[in-house]
């Protein structure tokens, strides 16, 4: 058989009781390889397993995070346990969705939550497949507009005041950091050593959301806590130098400078105190200290203040608010917190409130009560 004959054989054909997953793809074939183009017709059956790992090779290709790969795979496990526990009646990859999704919403899912599952779903049948899914915008739930709750000045000052490390991490720094920059709660764990200026007093934030960069400044009462950080990750990059131990480099940085990974300037400024294989090349490296940290610490003291339900998200609430109640300027802070819309900085401003007068005040004072 010839390539041209090659590509339009059918891969493989299942019937609808198979757990095999690709069923009626095109192939082509070319120095002894086989290439999968595309899908012939609806994919019956599902292997989860096979189905997750062209998923990751997808997500490699195109550059995506570790965190939107684990996402998506996620998502694709759960359609195809789904598919193998439910068996719905439906036939196109559209129908399938909608089952799956109603299900989701019939189990009190968040709108975030069915839309990030129905984001997931049509990369993989568009991105992985190959295939062109119908008219299904109209399975996205409408996420409610919700009032961005931040903590006040002075419940702010009582949490950083109550907030420990946790497990030898430096939870309570990082805690700080969140709130006197507007962070991300990832965004300060992702800092290199050569993305700390202490001289000019300031981080650059690398490929954070929407693979943008942008320089944030911090304030002085930090220098001297980072820069004992500094320290400290300094002496553990020397050690893992020593000890052949890289950390991970974004991209394909690891091929092009192959010594890069052991170099100072790439190491973590906030590294993982253990060692671990990576998760797509299964190498030893040194990780990143994990948010889970954060996290921990924060709910903690949220609690012993009395402010339970506080997160490190409502931290960079509290900054835009309490930098915009002290004059910061509106098109400044959506620069420094990343965002792409001037509208999303705006939500925090609540201008209209001060805005439309009350009629009340035309009225004689309120009586007090009996």
């Amino acid at each position: 058989m010839n390539a041209t004959e090659a590509g339009h054989a059918i891969f493989r054909s299942v019937s609808r009781d198979d757990n095999s997953m690709l069923s009626g793809f095109f192939i082509t074939v070319r120095s002894g390889l086989t290439i999968i183009l595309q899908p012939r017709f609806v994919y019956y059956g599902m292997n989860i397993s096979d189905a997750i790992l062209l998923m990751r090779g997808v997500c490699n290709r195109k550059h995506y995070s570790l965190s939107t790969e684990k996402t998506y795979t996620h998502w694709l496990g759960r359609f195809g346990l789904f598919l193998k526990a439910h068996k719905p009646a439906a036939t196109t990859p559209e129908q399938k969705m909608e089952a799956f999704l109603t299900q989701l919403a019939a189990q009190g899912s968040a709108a975030a939550t069915q839309n990030q599952a129905f984001n997931s779903l049509l990369f993989f049948y568009r991105e992985v497949l190959k295939h062109e899914l119908g008219s299904v915008q109209a399975l996205r739930a409408k996420a409610s507009v919700t009032f961005r709750e931040c903590p006040t000045t002075e419940e702010v000052t009582r949490l950083l005041a109550a907030v420990r490390d946790v497990h030898g991490y430096p939870a309570r720094l990082l805690v700080h950091i969140l709130y006197a920059c507007g962070l991300r709660v990832t965004e300060p764990f992702n800092l290199r050593i050569k993305d700390l200026d202490l001289a000019n007093s300031r981080f650059n934030i690398r490929q954070a959301k929407g693979k943008k960069d942008r320089v944030v400044g911090f304030p002085g009462c930090l220098a001297a806590p980072l820069a004992q950080q500094l320290e400290l990750a300094r002496a553990m990059a020397a050690a893992d130098r020593a000890r052949g131990i890289p950390v991970p480099l974004p991209g394909l940085l690891d091929r092009k400078y192959p010594a890069a990974g052991q170099s100072e300037r790439w190491a973590w400024l906030f590294p993982s105190l253990t060692t671990c294989h990576h998760p797509r090349t299964r190498k030893e490296v040194r990780w990143r200290c994990h948010e889970a940290n954060v996290q921990k610490a924060v709910r903690y003291a949220a609690r012993q203040c009395g402010l339970e339900g506080v997160t490190p998200h409502n931290l960079r609430h509290a900054y835009a608010t309490h930098a915009l109640q002290n004059g910061a300027f509106v098109r400044d802070l959506q620069v420094v917190l990343g965002h792409n819309s001037l509208e999303t900085t705006m939500r925090y401003l609540h201008a209209e409130a001060s805005r439309v007068a009350s009629p009340l005040r035309n009225f004689a004072p309120v009586p007090s009560a009996a």
